[in-house]
């Protein structure tokens, strides 16, 4: 019988083994291995030097392009053609053109991920499918090519952390601002090759997509992987949508944690990461006033349509401030569809914004964005490393920090705008 932790339990079930314990090394057969394409262009180039010249199982594999869409360079313009004459030669069924989205907005709308699923992806936010009880990581270029050669992979069992959200967010906070005090009370180095479970009533109140930002942020804990148990909401979000047939699982009475966290949600604020780390954590209102040149709303940790309506209901009928842009990218086609139905589309258009194809943009400083020296940025993305988009600074918030900053032209409490 596998051992208590969802972790444990899910990787016991895709190895030959019946239990599992942390440290422990085992070869597992994943479910879905994604790719996108700034990932498949150096991996298929390793598989071909691991001597691997097809790929195992092509119906287990994902690739999405998002990164550099649309390509803002012949050379990048190459490799994608490239990378597409692969696909189709490998025989790769499940491939989501330009356009399509951010890879894991995609997978999770198309219903790729489900309960008790091992997900292995070359992008370090994998972890944002552990929201749907799925046993999700990010893997390197080389893992990824092992593991699309042979069809298999090693993996080291984590140790999992419990963190117990306690209560509901008060009004006027939102799952990013959690994220965010998750992120001050464990820091950057809180949980490094741990699983952690997200339990309490704080995280079972949330929807699909607000649990998603909480798994994405697993990784910049240092996290392996982070999962919430799948309940009646991760149920009905599949019902109709999932492409696996799948068992949920959570964790066992027996379950065993390296340690548990308590935290309580109704003492969250709206808050702030501020340069340039992502566990420099402070509340918006301490740095209420500072000005900010660009505005970005998107990335894999909040652009799905309900992040984006959500900007753009505290942003409708107001103007943007001068000196200020507004960069907004959907994170699917599906999104960016229902914000254009909605009429949301016109809102943020009207209001002075900018509306790119749906994708990663700036967020990681490929195109679409790019802070200039002395620039000052409010990104709803998960990053705000040095030079991520440039050589200005971010400060990363929610989306409904950003619609107050944008209106504003400077860092404003979105509260004081509701």
């Amino acid at each position: 019988m596998a051992a208590g932790t969802m972790a444990q339990q899910i990787l016991a079930s895709h190895t030959d083994a019946t239990s599992v314990s942390p440290g422990e090394h085992v070869t597992v057969e994943p479910d879905w291995v994604l790719a996108h394409d700034l990932s498949t262009y150096p991996v298929k180039g390793r598989m071909a030097q691991l001597g691997y010249d097809r790929v195992a199982h092509p119906e287990n594999v994902v690739i999405v392009f998002d990164h550099h869409v649309p390509s803002a360079s012949e050379v990048i313009s190459d490799h994608m053609n490239e990378v597409e004459a692969w696909v189709r030669e490998q025989g790769i069924e499940h491939f989501h053109p330009a356009g399509s989205g951010i890879c894991h907005n995609v997978l999770v709308e198309e219903g790729y991920s489900v309960p008790g699923a091992l997900m292995l992806g070359a992008d370090s936010h994998t972890t944002s499918h552990g929201a749907y009880g799925a046993y999700a990581t990010g893997i390197g270029h080389t893992d990824c090519a092992e593991v699309l050669g042979s069809g298999e992979l090693w993996l080291r069992v984590p140790e999992t952390k419990k963190l117990v959200v306690e209560n509901t967010l008060p009004e006027g906070t939102t799952a990013k601002d959690l994220g965010l005090a998750i992120m001050g009370r464990l820091t950057a180095k809180g949980a490094i090759y741990d699983a952690i479970e997200y339990h309490g009533e704080g995280v079972e109140a949330l929807a699909m997509y607000e649990r998603r930002t909480l798994s994405n942020l697993a990784v910049e804990l240092g996290a392996v992987t982070g999962m919430v148990p799948p309940d009646d909401t991760t149920e009905a979000y599949l019902e109709g949508r999932a492409l696996l047939d799948y068992e949920p699982v959570v964790p066992r009475e027996d379950a065993e944690y390296a340690a548990e966290v308590h935290l309580d949600a109704s003492e969250v604020v709206p808050l702030l990461a501020t340069p340039s780390q992502v566990d420099n954590i402070s509340t918006v209102e301490s740095n209420a006033g500072v000005h900010v040149d660009q505005v970005f709303v998107g990335s894999c940790n909040n652009s799905s349509y309900e992040d984006l309506a959500a900007f753009a209901g505290l942003l409708a009928g107001e103007q943007v401030a001068p000196g200020t842009d507004l960069v907004v990218v959907p994170g699917s086609k599906q999104a960016l569809l229902r914000l254009n139905e909605e009429g949301l589309s016109n809102d943020i258009v009207e209001a002075g914004g900018i509306i790119s194809p749906p994708g990663c943009g700036p967020c990681f400083g490929a195109h679409g964005g790019i802070l200039g020296e002395g620039d000052v940025c409010l990104g709803t993305m998960n990053r705000n490393f040095p030079g991520r988009m440039g050589p200005g600074e971010i400060y990363l918030g929610s989306p409904e920090t950003a619609a107050a900053t944008a209106i504003y032209g400077e860092i404003t409490d979105p509260r004081e705008v509701r």
